[in-house]
């Protein structure tokens, strides 16, 4: 087509915020190629500003060295493509998505996956070999998301299977760092996986409520806002 590598990797990306195709290692696909992964792009697209600015945040808390687990939220995903950037010498990332993995690939890191089963909707590995990996590792930082958050119980999940796994990479990290939009604040979920005084830091966006903000503060967790 007579036009530069760079020139279709910026059209590839443009192309994918609009949701005309997913991008893949060294190429890309169409929608229609895969159901789980268009529902996991519809995902990462909502509130898609909010989520780069917290990703780009959060990367700044990663040392060279640490190891750390990122679960399979969609604000993840953004965080992976921060870490892809980056020219690490020595970092390991621990994830249970297989669509965040592949981007993690792109970069200098060690990359772990999850054993266990995929579930459709979020790409994420689940089950007891997920489990038992985690119980097998201990990390230095997990950054997990979160779809509501409650003050009796915590930040919490649609699915039992997603929150049992998230359980357990709380236990297996020595600092949890939550990262979600504000709009999460506002809601409740099915399934608890931390209480409030189980993590050591929100990552949010300036849109949080005051009084969720204050709850955080209350309860010992450090917030950081974007």
């Amino acid at each position: 087509m007579k036009v530069s590598q760079v020139t279709i990797r910026k059209d590839l990306d443009v192309l994918e915020q609009d949701g005309e195709l997913l991008r893949t290692h060294g190429g890309a696909i169409l929608p229609t190629h895969s159901k789980s992964e268009w529902n996991f792009i519809r995902k990462i697209h909502q509130m898609e500003n909010e989520k780069r600015a917290i990703a780009a945040k959060a990367v700044t808390f990663i040392e060279d060295g640490d190891t750390v687990i990122v679960d399979s939220s969609s604000t993840n995903y953004y965080l992976a493509l921060e870490i892809a950037k980056r020219d690490w010498k020595h970092l390991t990332v621990v994830t249970n998505n297989v669509f965040i993995a592949e981007k993690l690939m792109e970069g200098h890191v060690e990359v772990l996956v999850l054993g266990g089963v995929v579930r459709e909707n979020s790409l994420s590995l689940v089950g007891p070999w997920a489990l038992q990996f985690l119980e097998e590792i201990h990390v230095d930082k997990a950054f997990l998301g979160t779809t509501g958050v409650s003050r009796e119980k915590g930040f919490m999940t649609p699915n039992l299977v997603e929150a049992e796994v998230k359980r357990q990479m709380v236990k297996s990290a020595s600092k949890v760092i939550i990262v979600t939009d504000w709009t999460k604040f506002r809601r409740q979920a099915f399934a608890s996986f931390a209480l409030i005084e189980e993590v050591d830091m929100v990552i949010t966006d300036r849109g949080i409520d005051p009084s969720c903000e204050e709850m955080l503060l209350e309860k010992g967790v450090r917030v950081e806002k974007v």
